[in-house]
């Protein structure tokens, strides 16, 4: 299901095309009326009939035919009596020429359902009627002009109209009739023969109008059936590239990166954004944001209103003419939530700079994406979660490696050293800074083997770890660390307190690497609706509008690993004024209790 929504702005209704039944056309139909607008010869009296295109370039010429082959059919009787002198004759010959010529420049707009346009085929009836009442009633020569109005009545909007005129055109003559006293000569036998043709006339003329307008539905409903076809054809086809391209990668990254560029081209967008949801479902952090700036968290709320209008939703948004989306300069969008395995895993907008730039074309392809999408991404972020999960036993491979080997290595060259000073009593003072280098990458390489190997486990909870590792960090330099446990003996799952304590760890690393602070403060707070750790330093901070791709300070890997047990991270930081990470693990996370 897809919702299309326009514009804000007041517009004006858009009319309806209608058949000569009076009913709303189909979009096939209206299509199809499009199209023979465009390459049909058509003009303006048949502009709403929506007959076959060859049938609609002869109706003109053959209304015009007809007209003044009646008109000029009763010329040829009425000219012995008008050379007499005949006045009535004369007056029905001025009025037939008249209205033929009229309406030779200025015909009906058959089949539009407007009243005027009905009211003006039944006024010709009226007037051709006087005319015709004037010069005999049904033995004027004039009489076969009433055939070629009701016919154009008929056909044009049906039988009820055909015979609506040719009821105004029997009004007509009985009023002429009546205040001249000729009658309607209704006594003659020709009079019925007429009245019969032009009855026989009408209803075959309406019958072929039923016949013509269905074979021209069949048609159209053929030709849209050919050009969504056409259409569904194509987006298969493009689906069909990103279904292969966009699930080969179970790296969320890479996934990602296929993803922008398959939307880039698939839309010739200008903005492409993709937002995803914490497990808590309360943070959404962007993956994607190439055109548009975004904050590296918000909250539901804090997403932008189309955004929240498809989170809401279970259908897709296209947004075809607005003034400013994710990106001010955008001017047309499309917008979809990523849903699969029954949740919501993340938002797609892609935007452009053109107004009406994309459409329903655009919806369908976007619906069709977005499942495709959704599962990549569920799909990268638990590859994510079970590499997390299997990552403490390749860190205490790696510390085995580099104790085994670079370890040894380093120390034999620190002894080699040592050997070569104590022997050599006037060794160079360039030796000197070289085994105080050596001495420093062992005490950098303990260091690290220290924070692959470090753990918690039941006898050494997060407390304990954390505690000692803050007091190495601040013993190896100029920053003062300060560990604050709100609430002494509780604790969380060793799981979940495992993953803090990375945290920890690589926060710490890139306040030493990067942010120049003199103390940093670790708060540590267990309750009974869950926990949260906060590192808060009085660094130089950074800019979180520019960080929207979170690589400041390390947040990937941390945000990754709270997602992983279900917590979630908010960071607050500016240029100058520090940095305060929170991490939040509510009590329903996965493993929380310990």
């Amino acid at each position: 299901m897809t919702t299309v929504i326009q514009e804000s702005s007041p517009t004006k209704p858009r009319p309806s095309l209608l058949d000569g039944g009076g009913r709303d056309l189909s979009v096939d139909e209206a299509a199809s009326a499009l199209r023979v607008l465009r390459h049909g010869v058509v003009d303006e009296s048949t502009s709403r009939f929506l007959l076959p295109p060859a049938v609609r370039a002869t109706v003109s010429p053959v209304i015009a035919a007809l007209r003044w082959a009646t008109v000029m059919f009763g010329v040829v009787f009425a000219a012995p009596d008008a050379n007499n002198g005949d006045l009535a004759v004369v007056v029905s010959l001025a009025i037939a020429l008249f209205h033929t010529t009229w309406r030779t420049f200025r015909p009906l707009r058959l089949a539009d359902r407007q009243f005027r346009y009905q009211a003006l085929a039944i006024a010709d009836g009226v007037i051709l009627g006087l005319a015709v009442g004037i010069s005999g009633g049904f033995d004027s020569p004039f009489v076969l002009c009433l055939l070629a109005v009701t016919a154009v009545a008929a056909f044009g909007w049906g039988i009820r109209l055909g015979l609506a005129t040719l009821g105004a055109t029997i009004v007509g003559m009985t009023i002429t009739g009546l205040s001249t006293n000729a009658g309607l000569n209704l006594g003659a036998q020709s009079s019925f023969t007429v009245l019969l043709t032009i009855l026989i006339i009408i209803g075959l003329l309406a019958f072929g109008r039923i016949r013509l307008l269905e074979a021209e539905r069949r048609r159209a409903n053929l030709a849209g059936r050919i050009d969504t076809l056409s259409e569904t054809n194509d987006l298969l086809h493009i689906l069909n590239q990103v279904a292969r391209t966009l699930p080969t990668s179970l790296d969320l990254r890479e996934a990602l990166a296929a993803a922008r560029d398959q939307l880039t081209d698939a839309f010739d967008a200008t903005v492409v954004a993709l937002v995803v949801v914490d497990e808590s479902g309360e943070h959404w952090t962007p993956q994607l944001s190439d055109g548009c700036s975004l904050a590296p968290s918000a909250s539901r709320d804090e997403l932008h209103p189309y955004l929240q209008q498809v989170l809401d939703s279970d259908s897709s948004l296209l947004v075809p003419d607005f003034d400013g989306g994710l990106a001010p300069a955008s001017r047309t969008g499309v917008y979809t939530a990523l849903r699969t395995r029954g949740k919501t895993v993340g938002l797609l907008a892609v935007e452009h700079e053109s107004p009406g730039m994309y459409s329903s074309r655009e919806l369908h392809l976007v619906d069709g994406l977005a499942e495709v999408l959704a599962l990549t991404v569920d799909n990268a972020r638990w590859f994510r979660r079970l590499r997390t999960l299997g990552a403490e036993e390749e860190r205490s491979r790696i510390a085995r490696d580099l104790h085994d080997r670079l370890g040894q290595w380093l120390t034999y060259i620190s002894f080699e050293l040592e050997r070569i000073m104590q022997d050599d009593a006037k060794s160079a003072p360039e030796l000197d800074h070289l085994y105080g280098d050596v001495q420093m990458a062992i005490d950098e390489l303990r260091e690290t083997l220290r924070q692959l190997r470090a753990g918690v486990t039941a006898e050494k909870p997060l407390t304990v770890v954390a505690r000692d590792h803050l007091d190495r960090f601040g013993s190896r330099g100029k920053t003062k660390t300060v560990f604050t446990v709100v609430s002494p003996g509780a604790s969380m799952s060793l799981a979940v307190e495992n993953e803090l304590l990375r945290i920890i760890q690589e926060a710490l690393n890139n306040i030493e690497k990067h942010a120049m602070a003199s103390s940093v403060e670790v708060i540590w707070d267990v309750r009974d609706d869950g926990a949260d750790l906060t590192i808060r330093d009085d660094g130089r901070g950074f800019d979180l509008a520019r960080s929207v791709r979170e690589s400041a300070y390390g947040l990937v890997g941390m945000r990754e690993r709270a997602d992983s047990v279900g917590a979630t991270i908010d960071v607050s930081s500016s240029p100058g004024s520090g940095t305060e990470i929170t991490v939040h693990v509510p009590r329903e996370a996965r493993g929380a209790i310990a």
